[in-house]
């Protein structure tokens, strides 16, 4: 199942594990959070080579980490449009919710790869130089925004 969450459709997440994707064309940033859902970790990169091997790497994850939902950041321009890069990463997010795994949501992303570098570039490390560890890092950033809101919706959702 593919879908998007806000105040009316919370229910539809499940407590557990959740996973985060940063999709990208060459790589695939990977993020968990913790079982409370609480805190997001830079997890793995994946290299975006055959939807086969993507999605075995990933089932991988899913059965090892238990992981109950999905989370696939959509590259929203700006002023809201969707371009490109946006139909590629519904695409794959439709491949996933059709591949027999946990819920797939699909999540604004804007910003995280900027985030993610930021954060490199301030712990002296060069963005070139950790191309791989900027899609973890990524993923890990929308995963975390996305926990903040979830987690904000089910606290103030009876009030």
């Amino acid at each position: 199942m593919l879908t998007r969450i806000d105040e009316n459709t919370i229910e539809a997440v499940p407590h557990g594990r959740i996973l985060g994707i940063d999709y990208g064309a060459k790589r695939i940033g990977v993020a968990k959070s913790d079982p409370s859902q609480i805190l997001a970790s830079a997890l793995v990169t994946i290299k975006n080579s055959t939807r086969h091997n993507i999605l075995s790497e990933i089932r991988e994850i899913v059965d090892r980490d238990n992981i109950k939902a999905i989370v696939v950041g959509m590259p929203v321009n700006m002023n809201g449009t969707r371009g490109p890069k946006a139909k590629e990463t519904m695409a794959f997010a439709r491949f996933l919710a059709n591949s027999e795994l946990p819920l797939v949501i699909l999540w604004d992303e804007r910003w995280t790869t900027r985030l993610a570098q930021q954060s490199l570039h301030s712990q002296g490390k060069s963005s070139s130089k950790s191309r791989d560890y900027i899609d973890q890092i990524a993923a890990g950033f929308l995963l975390q925004n996305f926990l903040d809101r979830l987690g904000f919706l089910r606290k103030n959702r009876n009030e």
